[in-house]
């Protein structure tokens, strides 16, 4: 004889946690098959939730007993867990604290480019010295994306998040953080068309700014410099801190393992790559005989020295040369990075291997595939 099956218990109330406050998810059948949520008020500690559960049991209790109130007038009234009084604390030096116990951990370009930065924008916001008990993420999120692109917010939103989850692991605020899940959505902002600023130069315009460098006086310092960048894809950090002794004596690999990078302070040499310690190159007849020849106009110890011996400012190059070349060609813009971007993309056309591309120029393979085997050009069905 085949056991019956248990009846489904239709009682059941559900808790949840929204936005940092519980709230109680209602039976369907108890109000025409429509979804009801009554909203709590109460913030996300694990004394709350067991208020919210102690609550949820009240009104299955009631809905088994008869006894439930349709108008939910009888189940909203709660006695949270009072929050902790803290000495009053604003945006400002909360994030300054936080990136204080973070400044002998990372590299001279994150504190400079990133923390720094951050704090800048923080000081010039009318947010800058509110007290973060009365922080309402989205109005913070919505300053910033009306003054900056939706990645630079992603990445406000970003440090924000940890300064304010350090602060209250300090006990100098509450959670949850008003900034959890602002990050996403500021990147979901995000135009489709925006390629991550990947705008290769084509082989036709490549060749014609090498010509450019290296016909004209104002600017064929620097042809070398700009020959090393298409041909390998190092960062223009990484090329300008090269030095001899990162070359092998017969020029057949390069060792990057330094990059100078510019901040509050000036510029700095740093040990260590973005993404890695040290990377090898491997260098073809093209990369050897552009630092065979640099090594012959030059007894500096910097493989690509500006005129005055030190390495290169890549503003001053940008300003100077770098502009004023492409619009003399009549090429569309693009910042001396897509020389980067170029030779990595001519690798991949020229059938390279996704992998062997990745450990060229130290990215990962996904890296690789997300920004630029997806983005390839002249995409075509083959014949099967």
């Amino acid at each position: 004889m085949k056991k019956a099956s248990t009846p489904r218990y239709k009682g059941k109330v559900g808790v949840s946690c929204v936005r940092g406050r519980f709230r109680l998810t209602l039976p369907r059948e108890l109000f025409g098959n429509e979804q009801v949520h009554l909203y709590l008020g109460l913030q996300e500690t694990p004394e709350n939730r067991k208020i919210a559960e102690a609550r949820a049991k009240t009104i299955e209790a009631d809905i088994a007993f008869g006894n439930f109130d349709p108008t939910l007038e009888r189940y909203k009234s709660t006695t949270a867990t009072p929050q902790k009084r803290l000495k009053p604390q604003t945006l400002v030096k909360v994030f300054d604290d936080y990136i204080q116990t973070r400044k002998s951990r990372v590299r001279p370009g994150t504190w400079n480019n990133g923390y720094l930065v951050t704090l800048r924008r923080i000081e010039r916001s009318p947010f800058c010295h509110a007290d973060i008990s009365t922080i309402v993420g989205q109005d913070i999120f919505d300053w910033a994306i009306q003054h900056f692109t939706p990645d630079t917010t992603a990445r406000f939103m970003t440090q924000l998040n940890a300064a304010f989850k350090w602060a209250i692991a300090k006990k100098l605020a509450n959670g949850p953080s008003p900034f959890d899940g602002m990050s996403t959505k500021a990147k979901k902002l995000k135009k489709s068309d925006d390629d991550d600023d990947i705008n290769p130069f084509g082989k036709d315009e490549r060749d014609r700014i090498i010509q450019s460098f290296g016909t004209d006086p104002r600017h064929s310092h620097n042809l070398l410099y700009v020959l090393f960048c298409f041909f390998t894809g190092c960062r223009p950090s990484e090329a300008i801190a090269l030095q001899w002794s990162d070359v092998a004596p017969d020029y057949s690999k390069v060792t990057f393992t330094t990059a100078i990078v510019s901040g509050k302070g000036g510029r700095k040499r740093c040990k260590g790559l973005k993404t890695q310690k040290r990377r090898e190159f491997p260098c073809n007849e093209q990369v050897q005989d552009i630092l065979k020849e640099a090594r012959s106009r030059s007894n500096s110890e910097i493989v690509f020295p500006s005129k005055t011996g030190k390495p290169i400012q890549i503003g001053d190059f940008r300003a100077r040369h770098w502009k004023p070349v492409l619009l003399e060609l009549g090429i569309e813009y693009r910042k001396p990075y897509q020389m980067r971007h170029t030779f990595i993309t001519q690798c991949l056309e020229a059938g390279v291997d996704v992998k062997d591309v990745a450990r060229l120029v130290g990215n990962s393979p996904g890296t690789i595939y997300k920004n630029y085997a997806g983005k390839k050009k002249g995409l075509s069905v083959p014949e099967l």
